[in-house]
């Protein structure tokens, strides 16, 4: 694919992918802001290694579209271990860490600003190595 952007292809050797835009965004909270989140995982996800990590991005913005500086997210997930359950935004965003754990399934992370959540989901899955 020609059309592939240089930059899309750093971002691809670097971090398995290319980042996901955030989409769904929800809101407005009570002080208005609008939330989003993005995971990035690969698009086969992570293994149940106990040790493979996702990038996991919040984005917040106010009511009228600019980025929300200095907005407390809380996050939690479903399986794996998150490196930080409370964020504070910068320039609008927020970024952690999904550890995967050892048990597969779908990892649901959600991102919350005072009364709204955004969710987004990683795969864990185990990998079979085939024996050739």
């Amino acid at each position: 694919m020609a059309g592939i952007p240089v930059f899309c292809l750093w971002v691809a050797a670097l971090f398995s992918g290319c980042q996901p835009d955030i989409t769904g965004v929800v809101g407005p909270s009570t002080s208005g802001f609008k939330i989003g989140i993005a995971a990035l995982a690969g698009n086969a996800g992570l293994p149940a290694d106990g040790v493979s990590k996702a990038t996991i991005r919040v984005e917040v913005f106010t009511a009228i579209g600019e980025s929300a500086d200095g907005a407390s997210v809380t996050l939690t997930t479903t399986l794996g271990t998150l490196a930080s359950s409370s964020l504070t935004t910068t320039k609008g965003t927020a970024v952690t860490t999904l550890t995967s754990g050892t048990t597969p399934g779908t990892a649901y992370i959600v991102a919350t600003v005072e009364n709204v959540s955004a969710t987004a989901t990683v795969q864990i899955v185990n990998f079979v190595k085939s024996v050739t």
